[in-house]
């Protein structure tokens, strides 16, 4: 094995890898170093369960950029993914449910008939949800602009208005200036609230939605796919790519030091004791690990410490994987019968005060009596995830707190998942006559087997200005440099964030490589061409009222999906 590499990586995380791909691609020689025995971060697939596999920490394809799939060439390495026809539901304990489909027409006659009035209020609110993907879309590769040179470009495009809505209000506060149902509402928002300390009325939770929901999948607006072989899929697919361009992977390797002689990275040490030299040193660790536990105390300054050590990293998200050998009977749904409401994510009980209940509790490290919870299972798309007559149901909730007032998470995670457990039942009463095994990942579980500071997915919060864009995650290493030469970011802590992305991979690989060529002046932008879908005229004309109705009529019909379809993609 070689000692001297042109680039050293930290972590086979998603960004990791994608990093390693590109610089790969340029021609450099590249090592992957991984603390754990596995590939992928928190985008990984493992048998928590003997027999069967889950996709650990994320669970859907929503938000890996197409550029990262195309360039890194995935599909050839072997990532193939469906998209359930059925993609979202929520559900509540009297069996009213809404479902939201890939094709228009059906998701706004479920609407219709939970509440007839939103329907066409939906569709206004999901060209404008459009608009602002298509304004802030080509930000996701570029080198972050500056608040004010984000709200200069949505005044540049007609459109400050979209600005405040969506990155200034709450979640709450967006939504209901266009949807009326309480509930749908409450539906809608749970991707404002993804990683997020805080409740619905929290000032910036509008932005998390909308960066959630800007999400493609093979260029289709707001659609998700799930990997045949669980979300470390996508991670092995990167490797694959990485290996084929020269790159090298090294797993069990865990990093003690960022080595640094003369203000310049020159490699690491390993906490085996062993030394690697490399001209270049990139972390996809989280900001707080990568600038406070991975580089020497005198190598960054007093006042950018004490700023690293003030990111916000307060983890919130927990899982609980399930082994089970009958699909679950959902109240206002015909027990025993396969169907719909099986095949894509289930959002269970979303309402806004449900949420904001659990914010208290989360404030007060404490326990809410009841929770919003995401259920999925993949094994209805990809049966080979679980064993014949068996599978996979995967559960999520948000809105935890890291610490707790009274013990910890190893000693209250058993009681926390009967817990929950116990609500999901109300949904699904024949489930707990049908678990064969139970895994559960905690906030703490995040931090102390996944290595993610605080249990934070996202590596830093996401609410507010404080950690967005030029200021993330500090303004000191915003641009993937840090103040080390040589030591760059490349993880969800930096812009654009969290999920699964590969964007933070992507845009580090080419600040490194701009830095190399002598370009290190030069601001990035990676421009993409607009799919000619018609999505800023579809806007204006939705902002008329003759317009609202005909495009209503349109889009409910069946006769028009092919013409909808076609204004859902986004190349």
């Amino acid at each position: 094995m070689n000692s001297r590499y042109d680039v050293i990586v930290i972590g086979a995380g998603h960004n990791g890898l994608t990093c390693a791909g590109y610089l790969a691609r340029a021609g450099l020689n590249v090592l992957v170093l991984e603390a754990r025995g596995i590939l992928g971060g928190a985008c990984v697939s493992e048998q928590l369960i003997p027999g069967a596999t889950f996709s650990s920490c994320s669970y859907i394809q929503m938000m890996l950029r197409q550029e990262v799939v195309d360039d890194l060439e995935l599909a050839k390495h072997g990532l193939v993914s469906v998209a359930p026809q059925m993609q979202e539901m929520a559900l509540w304990e009297d069996g009213d449910h809404v479902m939201f489909w890939q094709d228009a027409d059906r998701t706004l006659r479920s609407i219709e008939r939970h509440n007839g009035p939103d329907a066409e209020r939906f569709l206004r609110f999901a060209t404008r949800l459009r608009r602002f993907g298509d304004i802030t879309r080509s930000l996701l590769l570029s080198d972050p602009p500056s608040a004010t040179q984000l709200r200069q470009q949505f005044e540049a495009s007609g459109e400050a208005d979209l600005f405040e809505e969506f990155v200034l209000l709450s979640a709450e506060g967006l939504l209901s200036r266009y949807v009326e149902s309480d509930r749908l509402r409450g539906f809608m928002m749970f991707m404002g609230l993804v990683s997020t300390w805080g409740g619905p009325s929290t000032p910036g939770t509008a932005y998390v939605y909308g960066y959630h929901a800007q999400g493609e999948f093979e260029g289709h607006f707001n659609r998700y796919g799930l990997p045949a072989g669980g979300m470390g899929m996508i991670t092995e697919a990167m490797a694959r790519s990485v290996i084929a361009r020269g790159g090298e992977i090294r797993l069990d390797q865990p990093v003690e030091r960022v080595l640094v002689e003369n203000g310049r990275a020159v490699g690491v040490r390993l906490k085996s004791g062993a030394h690697i030299e490399a001209a270049t040193v990139v972390s996809n660790a989280d900001p707080k690990r990568s600038l406070l536990d991975l580089l020497g105390e005198r190598e960054l300054q007093t006042a950018v410490r004490a700023k690293a050590a003030a990111i916000d990293q307060r983890g919130s998200m927990a899982r609980i994987h399930l082994l089970v050998d009958a699909l679950p009977d959902y109240v206002g749904f015909t027990p025993g019968r396969a169907g719909p409401q099986h095949e894509g994510m289930v959002i269970l009980g979303p309402a806004p005060a449900l949420y904001e209940k659990a914010a208290r509790a989360q404030a007060q490290g404490e326990f809410a009596d009841d929770y919003v919870i995401e259920a999925l299972i993949p094994s209805v798309t990809h049966p080979g995830l679980a064993p014949p007559g068996h599978h996979t149901l995967s559960l999520g909730v948000q809105q935890l707190p890291f610490e707790l007032a009274r013990g910890d998470w190893t000693q209250r995670r058993e009681e926390w998942a009967d817990r929950v457990m116990e609500i999901y039942c109300r949904y699904a009463p024949n489930i707990r006559h049908h678990i064969k095994g139970r895994h559960v990942i905690t906030p703490y579980d995040l931090q102390a087997t996944y290595n993610i500071t605080g249990g934070n997915i996202f590596h830093a919060s996401m609410v507010g200005l404080e950690q967005l864009f030029d200021r993330r995650p500090l303004p000191e290493a915003s641009t993937y440099r840090t103040p080390v030469t040589g030591y760059y970011l490349c993880g969800s802590g930096s812009h654009p964030g969290g999920g699964v992305t590969g964007a933070p991979g992507h845009n580090a690989a080419q600040r490194i490589l701009a830095d190399l060529q002598g370009r290190g002046g030069e601001r990035l932008l990676r421009e993409r061409e607009a799919f000619s879908g018609g999505g800023a005229l579809t806007d204006a004309l939705m902002k008329t009222s003759l317009g609202q109705k005909l495009g209503y009529r349109m889009a409910r019909s069946r006769l028009f999906r092919s013409l909808t379809r076609r204004l859902s993609r986004n190349r």
